[in-house]
């Protein structure tokens, strides 16, 4: 017989052994738990509002939800999002016996539900880097902050491969256009995220690939080989599933006909996550849906019969992200199924032994308690904070782009650029700011887009700083030789520049760091001055 102990850390019991924990005096078999905490275990709820409302509590009453996803809508600031993580814990542990999976979409760049100055860059600004290190990094101060806030568990990294034009549905969200780049830089950020006591999973399995649509809004389909997939979009995962992190991963809603001929949504293929996931890469944390009111999850028509087609072909967790009346028709549906033999009981068990025992191992620390154990006020919630390195991971991060200009530097001597004409192109007013506040040059000008009537002199350069499409589309009409005196630095997101070639350097940093106007000071000044007297980050 397998027994799980419950550990509720929030009244002051000791960490119990790994795999182990204790619930005071009180011993929780699987064996003991009714069927609807067993059905409610499997499943994953979004829903409306800042606070624990009473509809909220009563749904989980009812339903006994054993994880909650917070959305954009749910966070209003740091110590109300520790008070709702808190609110949803003891909820869960009065009403199911049972702590919560509470889980953030937490990717850094343009996926980022919590928001900081900085802001963690996106993945494909970390791969870029090269330093997988710098990755661990990220993960580690992202899973510190989540962790501060009371959440254990993060849906990060994204594995999908993105496209080296990022016109792909994945874009910035993707560290490469390498799945070897992905895996190292992927599995790093998922260690970082796993020290802190958060528990990362990966997305979305098999790989969305170069599919450019959002199964948010339509179902989508890739004809591709598994042969293919495993020396491409695979990669990444096989990797994933072969380190000893506790983890997830979640699946996407794209079908593979050309593996599977039933054409269905990989979320209900036995064959994409019983045989290839499970038992071909021997996958062995948990296995999670994306959300099944998706237009992409629309194998079938009605809720209940997605969820019971996800458990029968091997999901552990299902998500059901926005619809209190959906979430019920979803549970009872299953709890029906398991009742008509529909769903074998053994099937149930084991994604409820899964469950339970990787929140036994995050339950292993006294770091997972409810918030309010910790931080009483904003005071003590924003000191806890002051010790999370994050602006300095994020300036590591950047910084690392400006270690070699090569176009700049090919040109050296470049003596006349330390006292010549320098225009600087950007509608930021914090890249310009900081740009002024660190260059060495006095003959530098500033203006807001580029001025056709006006070309560069002989002895002029231009850094020009892209920061929407607008911004790409002005690019396009500049003249060649005017490119060729020109570097690009790209903090957009969704852009990717074009031609690259053209211009004397282009820095695609995809993200917008309050600094880096001075970091592109800097750089100039090593070049001009030959070594570089300041840092931006200095005062």
């Amino acid at each position: 017989m397998v027994f799980f102990h419950i550990l509720i850390l929030m009244f002051g019991a000791h960490a119990a052994p790994k795999n182990l924990v204790e619930a005071g005096p009180k011993t929780i078999s699987i064996d003991n738990l009714s069927l609807e905490q067993k059905v409610g275990q499997l499943f994953i709820f979004g829903f409306p509002g800042y606070t624990v409302s009473p509809a909220m509590d009563r749904s989980i009453k009812l339903l006994k939800p054993g994880a909650f996803l917070l959305f954009g809508r749910n966070i209003q600031s740091l110590k109300q999002t520790a008070e709702l993580n808190a609110g949803l814990q003891q909820a869960s542990l009065k009403y199911s016996q049972l702590p919560p999976f509470l889980a953030v979409d937490q990717e850094g760049g343009a996926v980022a539900r919590i928001h900081t100055s900085p802001g963690l860059p996106s993945a494909y600004t970390i791969g870029n880097t090269n330093e997988p290190t710098l990755a661990f990094q990220a993960g580690k101060v992202t899973g510190q902050m989540l962790n501060v806030l009371g959440f254990n568990m993060n849906l990060a990294p994204v594995l999908d491969i993105t496209d080296d034009k990022l016109n792909s549905f994945v874009g910035s969200r993707g560290f490469s256009d390498s799945p070897h780049k992905i895996s190292t830089m992927g599995v790093a950020f998922a260690q970082g995220l796993a020290e802190s006591k958060v528990i990362p999973v990966a997305k979305h399995f098999p790989g969305h690939g170069p599919i450019s649509l959002d199964t948010h809004q339509m179902a989508a389909e890739r004809k591709t080989s598994y042969t293919d997939l495993l020396g491409s979009d695979l990669v990444p995962f096989v990797q994933f599933a072969n380190t000893n992190i506790n983890s997830g991963i979640m699946v996407a809603h794209i079908s593979f006909p050309n593996i599977d001929r039933s054409n269905m949504p990989a979320t209900y293929s036995y064959k994409m996550i019983t045989e290839i996931l499970t038992q071909q890469l021997k996958f062995k944390g948990l296995i999670m849906t994306d959300d099944i009111e998706m237009a992409g999850a629309s194998g079938f028509k009605r809720v209940e019969d997605r969820a019971i087609a996800a458990i029968k072909a091997g999901n552990d967790l299902i998500m059901v992200g926005w619809s209190p009346h959906l979430q019920k028709r979803a549970v009872i549906g299953v709890i029906e199924a398991v009742n008509k033999g529909v769903i074998p009981m053994d099937r149930i068990n084991q994604s409820v032994k899964k469950i339970l025992a990787l929140k036994a191992d995050v339950a292993t620390d006294d770091n997972w308690n409810s918030p309010s154990r910790h931080i009483a006020n904003t005071l003590g919630l924003k000191a806890a904070f002051k010790k999370i390195q994050y602006s300095s991971v994020f300036n590591d991060i950047v910084a690392s782009y400006f270690k070699e200009l090569p176009g700049l530097q090919a040109t050296a001597p470049m003596s006349h650029l330390g006292q010549g004409k320098l225009q600087v192109i950007s509608s930021s007013e914090n890249f310009t700011s900081s740009f002024r506040r660190w260059i060495k040059n006095p003959n530098v000008t500033f203006k807001g887009r580029f001025d056709s009537r006006k070309p560069l002199g002989a002895q002029d350069m231009m850094v020009y700083h892209l920061s929407s499409f607008r911004n790409l589309d002005e690019l396009r009409g500049i003249p060649y030789d005017v490119r060729k005196k020109m570097i690009i630095i790209n903090s957009h997101t969704k852009a990717r520049v074009e031609n690259p070639d053209n211009f004397l350097d282009v820095i695609e940093v995809y993200s917008n760091h309050p600094n880096l106007g001075g970091y592109t000071a800097e750089a100039i000044n090593k070049v001009t001055r030959g070594v570089a007297k300041y840092s931006p980050l200095e005062d």
